[in-house]
């Protein structure tokens, strides 16, 4: 792989620019109690979004599109609001800003792409000043969000850039797979929850302790 041919950066945020503090376990819980009580339906949500896509079919073979539909309003209004708890308690990852400094000072484009609600993404992004990115994309702004490739894809296809020009960074298995499934190159860091074990499960080219080693290997740059 030529390093020198990378033209966007497309960072995942949670657990690899920031960590959120999200409490999937209460989420979780809450999905569990609203879909028992209000649908009379009990399942265990995970992953928590896979599973509200799956729990909407289901009530809509049974009561009808506009079951399901004010069901999954209420559902994501349950996960927005445990995302916002976890804004709250956000801290940011060694060397992120300079990371992304790093690249945008050697004229490499930026972005994020992100599972989390874009409302939390911009409030995440303002409160410890990262970027400037030249795009941001967030669970609503794509049909499909990882580990399905539309995101990448939408982002090569916005700034106007080939896959094979393109590097995904994230310290979760859905980031790779995304990134591969759309024909980047993808790099892997350990500050999130997944092994390193994980990372090389789904394919990923690159693994480094954190995003120093990355500007390191890819820019030859010190942080």
């Amino acid at each position: 792989m030529e390093k020198q041919a990378i033209e966007l950066v497309l960072f995942d945020l949670d657990g690899t620019l920031l960590t959120l503090n999200f409490n999937a376990e209460k989420t979780r819980a809450e999905l569990h109690d609203f879909y028992l009580s209000e649908i009379g339906i009990e399942e265990y949500f995970w992953p928590v979004l896979q599973k509200i896509s799956e729990v909407a079919r289901l009530i809509e073979s049974k009561k009808g599109p506009e079951a399901a539909k004010k069901a999954t309003e209420k559902a994501l209004l349950i996960l927005v609001e445990n995302e916002r708890e976890a804004l709250a308690g956000a801290s940011l990852l060694p060397y992120a800003n300079e990371a992304i400094f790093a690249f945008k000072e050697k004229g490499t484009l930026t972005g994020v792409f992100s599972r989390t609600t874009r409302s939390v993404v911009l409030e995440a992004i303002e409160k410890f000043g990262l970027g400037p990115f030249d795009i941001i994309l967030a669970r609503e702004d794509t049909d499909e969000t990882k580990p399905s490739p539309e995101p990448v894809e939408s982002a090569l296809s916005n700034l106007n850039i080939e896959s094979g020009h393109c590097l995904v960074v994230g310290d979760h298995p859905y980031d790779v797979i995304s990134g591969r499934k759309a024909g980047v190159f993808t790099a892997g860091v350990l500050t999130g929850l997944a092994r390193k074990k994980d990372l090389l499960d789904a394919g990923v080219d690159y693994i480094f302790n954190d995003l120093r080693g990355l500007v390191l290997e890819f820019l030859g740059v010190e942080l």
